[in-house]
């Protein structure tokens, strides 16, 4: 697997804000995303909002209908003068996107970063297998007012190619110590499960696996893992790197439940990695290539 990393930006770069997936229109969302969106022009950036950023569908969360979601995101991927895609959020929505999606959408254009994370993990798969490129997983605009400063920092270094010989994790606790290397791909555990048989998942092969999760039952955990191993995703995997589970069970139900479904793997597991739904989300390189162990994770 070898996927290429689109261009650094620079200041004065035209970035676009869509909602792909729920509505950021409400009062509790709203603010964040344009609080956000502040931030982003704070690093120089020319913001453009998505056509339907603001929308919501009548009789569900969605920002707006499928395929005005779709066109957003193809409008924005296709758009020369357009540096990078940022999602505004997550929640739901990306599943029913995708199916509407202009075929070869993401193969066309010399490709640009999208940053996404949660219910955006679909995409970025989408992304390496149609387009052969990285992408980010990490926060998203309504997480840049109020997440940890360092992981806001984190995907702005990512994005302006700033990153320099420093670790992209580190603190990493050892389940199964040992040392990997290979392209880093993942996402959230539930969207990866509900992923398979669509013909969008990146394999693992060759790689190494992360993954996080939220608001999820151990049981709800386990299935999703389960699932994974049945249909041979894990299958060749080199690593595997565990991120933030903010969980709906107790934080050692949730570590039995990874363990017994990850140990038998037989390669280095390493825990404790600060990206996910908690407060601190260190951006990672989806598709980049990697290394882990001794507690770190790196560019390689």
């Amino acid at each position: 697997m070898a996927f290429r990393a689109p261009r650094s930006l620079v200041a004065g770069d035209r970035v676009a804000v869509i909602a792909p997936s729920s509505s950021v229109a409400g009062e509790v969302n709203r603010p964040r995303v344009e609080a956000g969106i502040a931030r982003l022009r704070g690093w120089g950036l020319e913001v453009v909002e998505g056509e339907h950023l603001w929308a919501s569908a009548p009789a569900s969360e969605l920002a707006g209908g499928d395929v005005d979601r779709a066109a957003d995101l193809a409008r924005a991927w296709s758009d020369p003068s357009i540096a990078a895609i940022i999602c505004a959020r997550g929640g739901y929505g990306m599943q029913r996107l995708l199916p509407v999606l202009p075929p070869g959408t993401l193969s066309t254009g010399q490709g640009k970063w999208l940053v996404g994370f949660s219910d955006v993990t679909p995409l970025l798969h989408r992304i390496a297998g149609e387009a052969g490129l990285q992408s980010i997983h990490g926060p998203m605009v309504a997480g840049l007012s109020d997440g940890e400063e360092v992981g806001t920092e984190s995907l702005r270094a990512l994005l302006f190619g700033e990153l320099t010989d420093a670790p992209l994790l580190t603190g990493l606790t050892a389940w199964r110590d040992g040392e990997a290397s290979g392209s880093l791909i993942g996402g959230n555990v539930a969207l990866l499960a509900a992923s398979v048989g669509t013909g969008d998942l990146v394999a693992t092969r060759g790689g190494i696996a992360f993954f996080e999760d939220v608001g999820q039952h151990g049981f709800v955990l386990d299935r999703s893992l389960t699932q994974l191993l049945r249909a041979g995703w894990f299958d060749g995997v080199v690593g595997v790197l565990i991120g933030d589970f903010t969980m709906d069970a107790t934080p050692a139900e949730i570590e039995l439940v990874l363990r017994d479904r990850l140990l038998p793997l037989g390669v280095p597991v390493w825990a404790g990695g600060t990206f996910g739904h908690a407060i601190l989300n260190r951006a990672l390189p989806h598709g980049a290539d990697v290394a882990l162990g001794g507690g770190e994770l790196r560019l390689s």
